[in-house]
Order: structure tokens, then C-alpha cells, then sequence
């Protein structure tokens, strides 16, 4: 280039070093702290971006025990007080739209931003807030970020007694315009949700709880409506409440017969309702409340309280079959608190882990004598529960007093929900599949967390086996995908966190402060995908300000470049991952839920980090034959008394007389046939094939009563000419083929013996040693293969004309409509008479 004149933009520039896009790399963990005036945090909440969002931000808004309102746009190293002139009495983030925050005010004034805190904006509601404190004024809809239903207080003020109830509208412009929706409610919510609602109409579809008559002290009534209320049906007319769970939809009503004890009724299109059936060997006479856990497996988990004593509460896990209508009994005795929460926890990002804690001392708990709990895990979605496996070792080397190998007397035993003060601190994290952490202990029962005996613990397999990590109480989190974990003291002042590269194997001790700091909270991003940890706390010699430290693990020399992979080839050579496969300790292969599948996971040796979000299911490599941890036991409406017996077998309910199962074919007139169940039922995620498929039915198929006839005819065999044929004529002709062709290329035929080298052997070319060698071989040919024949044939041809086994259910739909495709379940198979497989 030739160019003369303008700028030349070779010519070095100088710049201040302030100037830089980026800091220089410390290769430290960097540290910002941040004072404010007030004696405690109230709430906080992450405005996390999603696909959709714009920047690189790390927003966070947080509210002071002064109503004073911060944001920050940087994961807590710099905040912002925001509508200072403002009193706000709660944050309330949308639950379906990551962007969208609303803060309310005692009054009818609502604020709210749509772009994470850069700008904001109100409106008026038509009432104040609702003044119940256990319902949220604001109800969200999951695919409309302008819809709004407003629960507010109306004739509450000052010497309206009886009047005060809470009244509901609607907005479809956020907030800009209010219609009314319905008056005397306790609370109304949008119950579209995907998958849920295949009509025009089903975008409007509203829950409303209403009293009866528009009066107070009335009974609680269920309404429906998807039209805003213009038209509306009643659903219960006697409710305790309900709850939306994935594509559920549970109620809590009263007993129209029994008015002391409440039933469960349950929708997944939101428009009919079926009574649940709960199983024959669990009768609790009196139901008082039911807790809705978790529904992502396609089937709902839910604690029926069985023990209601104050501080003795616990019950029992019921599981759902895929409609959320017939449940079978998972686990007695599961531990709750007093308002309702049960110690039950999923396992994040992995199929079919959960812990739980038991009560142990039942009867001394409902004496007064205090609680005796022990955890329990599933790997199979709540089919079987095993005590934990405590480690070897506890932190500092030494062996534990118990003998580790003894479950029911020296297991792991862990805090669970009921003890946290944020629910939103759980064992694992989606994005670090496979870790969890919990504070426990090793013994027979758990101790109290303050207890000298409460440790921290790690798993790295799912719950398999646990390895112990520090003495005492430690919060945790996960970052960056579990590439980056940060512990830190609870309960106790500290200067120091330590934090693990390598997946808790090691553990590198870092100060944060030069004062001793109660450190109350340890939070990052709810993906965990972030570099950026902030600490809530108070300094130790400090009672008019609480702090804030922000810790940046951006600099730290071992993640600074970014991992390599290729979603082709994960396992390549230059790859900074391995395909990861869980499984079940039961089992002696990686089988779970009937296929064995492949989780993305950073080498702990890489030192990168991963970055974006990666999704962490990689693959289904196979699926597997089913064995008996592939299965649980089936209670349904009308065909299944049985339970679980001491040999893993399902006998019938002792008392229960054996089911009708021929009323399949007065429910269904065009049946012909019908078939005799197992008891078992496969795990609703389950895709084994082959093997034990204990859901299968008997061998024998029973005709239908008055429908023999039409089962003749659907069965009818193979005429006694076919027979001969198949089974005779064409076996004969193939083996005395094999036999000619034998004599003809066979050097070694028969009738020859070689004497010696001078000898003279016999004339093979003759007649008299020729035919009869070809007749032998065909003899024997025949004898060796018309039993392999016959047989093959038969089983083809009894597949092709209808008899032999049936195909089992080939999805979970089809087992839901009770198709009857289904084969043979030997009895031995039944009772796990199986050399291969324990009982």
C-alpha cells in the first residue's frame, strides 16, 4: 500500500495501563470486599443469563435488613443501591424468564426491570399485596413474560372485620392494564406448562382456590377456567391445596365420607382428574398431609405423613406410575419437620439418585424421646434403598471405631433438607455430574451437626462410594462445572476458604481476610458454570455492618485457557475430557435404568476451564438385559395385591384375595384374551431388553369368558399336513443333502482304513462300499439335526401364526394402556432362583 497522508496507524500509541481490556493474569485467586450498613442480608437473588440474554454479566440483586436495595453487575465486586427513595418489602424474580425481576412495595407501586437491572420501570396493581405471607402476590405464565395474575388484599383496612380477603386480576401487558379475575380467593396460578394442554385455549388455563359463597370460614374450592373466569368449572368442592410438579398436577382434598382424613386426586392435562390408588400394603387411616417432592422422572414422589407428633413427624415415599394415579410403596418411615419439609433429596444431573433420612425409633419418637435417623440412597429411582458406604478413613487418616463393612451398625448418615437454612444449598449441581457433598457422620445414627463427630464428605461416583474431606461443617459450592470447588467454615469465624481443582483429591487452603469473618452464605451462579464465588457474612468484632467478598478464580494460572473438546470425538488424543459411565453398586456392570449411559467429564489433570455451559449426557452406549434392580413392585387399580416379600418376590397381600384379571376384558368388550400378572413393574425410565423381564406375564394366555371361540381362532395351529412337512419331509431332504455332499468332499470317508504304506485298501469307487457310506452319513446327519430343526421351525412358526410368547411393552405408553404384550416369567425367576444373580 502506497496511501500518503491521514493517520498512521503503525505509529506506536502510549496508553495508561488502566487502559487495558484485561487485567494481568495474578495467578491468584483475587479478592474484592464490599461493607454495608445494616446488621443483616435479607434476600438475594442472581439474575443468571440464559441463551437468549445478552452480555457477560453476573447480576445480582440483594435486599438489607433496612429494606435498602444493591445490585451488582460483576458477581458482588462492585454493587449499586438502586430506588433508594423507595421502600421495597420483596424481590420477586420471574420463575420462568431469567430477565425479568419485579420488587414490591407496601403499597399498590410495583417496580420491576426486563433487562436484569439496567433499567427499570412500575406500574399500579389494583390492590396492595396480598397480606398472607405464605402466598406469593405474583403468579408468572411459562411462555408469556407479559402475563400477570395479582393476588391483592381487598377490605383490609382498619374496623373491617370479616371483610378482609384477597381478590385476583389479570394483566396480559405487564401491569399496564388490570381485569378482575375472581374475588374471595386464597390464591390463583397459570397451569400451562409444556406438554400440558393441546387446545387454543389452553394458554388461559387458571387454577383458582375460592371460598365457598364468598364468605369467610368457608370450605376451599378448586375452579377452573381458559377464558379468565368469563366460564368456570369446579373441580373439588373441599381442598386443602395443590401443587404443580413437571406435568403433574396433585390435589389435596378432604374425604367427602370421612371429613378427618384427605385423599389425592391428579391431572397432567389439567382437565380431568382421576383419584389416586395408593397400595394395598400401605393404609393409613387417617391421612393429614401429603408433601409433593419431585416429578422429573416422569413419575411423581410424594410423603404421606403417617406420624404427626410435634417434633416426631415422619411418614411415608410413595411412587407414581406415569399418569400420577396408582402409586407403589418406596420407603417407610422418612423423616420430616413440622411445617411439612421431608429429608429427600435428588440427585442432580444423574438418573435415579436420591438420599433420604429414616427414622429409625419410631416408637421412642412418638414417646418423646427424640428422633434416630439413618440415611438411605437409591440408584434406581426409588425401586431399592441401601444404607450409605462410609469411607475407610476419616479426614486425618485414621480408621473409624465401627467396622465400615457392617452397614446397619457403622454407615454414612447425612444432614439432609430439613436442617437448611437456604433450601436453595443442596448436595449436587446439574453441571458437575457425579460429585456431591454433605456434613455427617459415620456410626449408627446421625449425630447433632454441632456435634465434635461432624465431618464433610465428597462422593465422586454418584453416591457409590464417599471419601471425607475435613473435620467439622463446611458449606460448599460448585463452579465453573465442578472444575473449581470452594469450602468454607459454617458456624464457625474463619479468614480461609479451601478450594479443589481435581474434584475434591486435593485441597489448597487460601486467606480471604485479615479479620475473622461468620461467613453465613457461599453462593455462585445457580448453573454453577461461573469462575466468581461471593461470601455473605459479618466480621467477628463487627455489629453495624455485614460484608460482602467477592472471590475470582478468573486469574488463576491453572484456568486460564479454555478446555478442548470435540463433541465428535470426546476421547480424542488433544481432548480435555472422558466419557464418564455411572452405575449401580448392586450390579456388575454400569447398568442403570436398563442401559449403561456416558457423562462428559474434565481430565483432573487439564488445567483449563470448561467455559460455556456443556451438556453433560453425552450418550446412550447401550442398552442392557434386565435384571431384577431394572423392576419394582406394581399396585394398580385393579389387578396388583402384591408386595414385596424377604426374597425380592411379590406375593400376594396376605388377606387380599387374588384380583379379577379377567375384568380387563369387561373394561375392553373387543378383547379376546387376557394374561396373569408378575406383581412387577418396569422403573418408568427404564430401557433394558432381554434378560429377566419380570413385567412379563405368565405363559399361559386365558381366553376371555364367552370369547372362546374367537381365542380358537386367533390360536389356531398348523394342519397335520404342514406339520409332516415342516417338521419330517423337509428336515429329511436337508440332512440327506448334507449327507451326500460329506461323502463327496470328506477325505476321511467312511470305509477307508489305511494298513500300510504297502497295503492295499479298499476300492472306494465300487458300488457295494459307495451307496452304502451315503446312506450311513444321511442316517446320522438326520439323527443330529432334525431336533435343532424341528425346534427352530416350530418357534418360527409359532411366532408367525400367533402361539409361543408375546412381545413385551415396547414403551411406557403402550404399558399404560395395558396392551397385552407380554411373554413368559419363569416361577424360579420370579423367587430369583438364578445362579448368576443373588436373591
Amino acid at each position: 500500500n502506497e496511501c500518503e497522508g491521514g493517520i498512521d496507524r503503525e505509529k506506536e500509541v502510549e496508553r495508561p495501563c488502566k487502559n487495558t481490556v484485561k487485567t494481568p493474569v495474578s495467578g491468584e485467586v483475587n479478592v474484592e470486599k464490599t461493607a454495608f450498613r445494616a446488621k443483616n442480608f435479607r434476600e438475594y437473588h442472581y439474575l443468571e443469563r440464559t441463551e437468549t440474554s445478552h452480555g457477560d454479566d453476573e447480576t445480582i440483586v440483594m435486599s438489607t435488613d433496612k429494606s435498602e436495595i444493591y445490585i451488582t453487575k460483576d458477581h458482588g465486586k462492585t454493587w449499586k443501591q438502586i430506588l433508594k427513595d423507595e421502600k421495597i418489602t420483596r424481590i420477586y424474580p420471574h420463575t420462568h424468564f431469567n430477565d425479568v425481576v419485579y420488587f414490591l412495595t407496601a403499597g399498590k407501586t410495583v417496580y420491576l426491570s426486563i433487562n436484569r437491572g439496567d433499567t427499570f420501570d412500575s406500574f399500579k396493581a389494583k390492590a396492595e399485596p396480598t397480606r398472607d405471607r405464605n402466598l406469593v402476590p405474583l403468579s408468572f405464565h411459562p411462555d408469556h413474560k407479559d402475563w400477570l395474575i395479582w393476588t391483592g388484599a381487598q377490605d383490609c383496612e382498619k374496623g373491617k372485620k370479616g371483610t378482609c380477603h384477597n381478590r385476583a386480576y389479570f394483566s396480559t401487558d405487564r401491569g399496564g392494564e388490570w381485569k378482575n379475575l375472581l374475588f374471595w380467593v386464597r390464591k390463583c396460578e397459570f397451569i400451562k406448562e409444556e406438554g400440558r394442554g393441546k387446545d387454543e385455549n389452553s394458554d388461559r388455563l387458571v387454577y383458582c382456590e375460592q371460598y365457598e359463597d364468598e364468605k369467610p370460614g368457608g370450605r376451599l374450592q378448586l375452579w377452573r377456567s381458559d377464558n379468565w373466569f368469563t366460564n368456570k368449572d369446579q373441580e373439588f368442592q373441599d381442598i386443602v391445596d395443590f401443587a404443580t410438579m413437571s406435568e403433574f398436577i396433585i390435589v389435596a382434598s378432604y374425604d367427602q365420607e370421612n371429613k378427618n382424613t384427605l385423599k389425592v386426586g391428579a391431572s397432567v392435562d389439567g382437565k380431568n382428574f382421576a383419584d389416586a390408588l395408593f397400595p394395598s400394603n400401605f393404609q393409613v387411616q387417617v391421612q393429614t398431609a401429603y408433601t409433593v417432592l419431585d416429578s422429573h422422572t416422569h413419575a411423581v414422589f410424594m410423603h404421606v405423613t403417617v406420624g404427626s407428633n410435634k417434633g416426631a413427624e415422619y411418614g411415608s415415599i410413595i411412587k407414581s406410575n406415569s399418569n400420577g394415579t396408582s402409586y407403589v410403596l418406596s420407603l417407610n418411615g422418612v423423616n420430616r419437620n413440622t411445617p411439612g419439609y421431608v429429608d429427600f433429596e435428588k440427585m442432580l444431573g444423574l438418573e435415579g439418585v436420591a438420599l433420604v433420612n429414616v427414622v429409625a425409633n419410631i416408637e421412642d419418637a412418638e414417646r418423646g424421646l427424640g428422633k434416630k435417623l439413618r440415611t438411605m440412597i437409591t440408584h434406581n429411582d426409588g425401586a431399592e434403598w441401601a444404607p450409605l458406604r462410609a469411607p475407610q478413613k476419616d479426614p486425618e487418616g485414621h480408621e473409624y471405631r465401627c467396622n465400615v463393612r457392617d452397614l446397619e451398625k457403622c454407615s454414612l448418615h447425612v444432614h439432609g433438607y430439613t436442617e437448611r437454612r437456604d433450601p436453595r444449598k443442596v448436595f449436587s449441581s446439574p453441571s458437575a455430574v457425579g460429585l456431591m457433598m454433605a456434613v455427617g457422620n459415620v456410626g449408627d445414627s446421625l449425630t447433632e451437626k454441632k456435634s465434635d463427630t461432624s465431618d464433610t464428605f465428597i462422593t465422586k461416583d454418584g453416591g457409590v462410594s464417599w471419601h471425607a474431606v475435613k473435620k467439622g461443617n463446611y458449606m460448599w459450592e460448585y463452579g465453573d462445572q465442578g472444575s473449581i470447588i470452594v469450602i468454607v467454615r459454617d458456624t464457625v469465624a474463619t479468614d480461609e476458604i479451601l478450594y479443589s481443582l481435581d474434584e475434591g483429591s486435593s485441597w489448597i487452603p487460601f486467606k480471604f481476610s485479615e479479620k475473622k469473618v461468620h461467613v453465613a452464605i457461599l453462593s455462585t451462579v445457580p448453573s454453577d458454570n461461573s469462575r466468581n464465588f461471593l461470601l455473605w457474612g459479618k466480621e467477628e468484632d463487627s455489629d453495624s455492618e455485614v460484608v460482602t467478598f467477592n472471590l475470582d478464580f478468573t486469574q488463576l494460572k491453572e484456568r486460564q485457557k479454555q478446555c478442548n473438546l470435540d463433541m465428535n470425538n470426546p476421547e480424542a488424543k488433544d481432548s480435555d475430557y472422558y466419557l464418564w459411565e455411572p452405575k449401580h453398586p448392586l450390579q456388575k456392570d454400569n447398568c442403570l435404568f436398563g442401559h449403561i449411559a456416558q457423562y462428559l467429564r474434565k481430565n483432573l489433570g487439564a488445567d483449563c476451564f470448561n467455559g460455556h455451559s456443556i451438556q453433560k449426557k453425552y450418550n446412550i452406549k447401550q442398552n442392557c438385559s434386565c435384571t431384577r434392580e431394572d423392576f419394582e413392585w406394581h399396585f394398580s387399580r385393579s389387578d396388583y395385591n402384591y408386595e414385596p416379600g424377604n426374597d425380592r418376590s411379590c406375593p400376594l397381600v396376605p388377606g387380599l384375595p387374588e384380583p379379577d384379571h379377567s375384568q380387563v376384558c369387561k373394561d375392553d368388550p373387543s378383547r379376546n384374551s387376557y394374561y396373569l400378572p408378575t406383581g412387577y413393574r418396569r422403573i418408568p425410565l427404564d430401557t433394558c431388553q432381554g434378560g429377566r423381564e419380570l413385567e412379563k406375564w405368565e405363559s399361559k394366555e386365558q381366553p376371555c369368558p364367552g370369547k372362546e371361540p374367537e381365542y380358537a381362532r386367533d390360536h389356531r395351529g398348523l394342519s397335520g399336513f404342514w406339520i409332516f412337512v415342516l417338521a419330517v419331509l423337509l428336515p429329511a431332504c436337508v440332512a440327506g443333502g448334507i449327507g451326500y455332499w460329506v461323502w463327496q468332499h470328506w477325505d476321511g470317508k467312511f470305509g477307508r482304513i489305511q494298513l500300510s504304506d504297502g497295503g492295499r485298501s479298499f476300492d472306494t469307487d465300487g458300488a457295494w462300499v459307495r451307496w452304502p457310506v451315503a446312506v450311513v452319513s444321511a442316517v446320522v446327519a438326520v439323527v443330529a439335526a432334525v431336533p435343532l430343526l424341528a425346534g427352530s421351525i416350530w418357534r418360527w412358526a409359532s411366532g408367525l401364526f400367533g402361539g409361543g410368547r408375546s412381545r413385551r411393552y415396547t414403551t411406557r405408553s403402550s404399558f399404560a394402556r395395558g396392551r397385552g404384550d407380554y411373554a413368559v416369567v419363569d416361577e424360579d425367576e420370579l423367587l430369583g432362583e438364578d445362579e448368576d444373580e443373588e436373591a
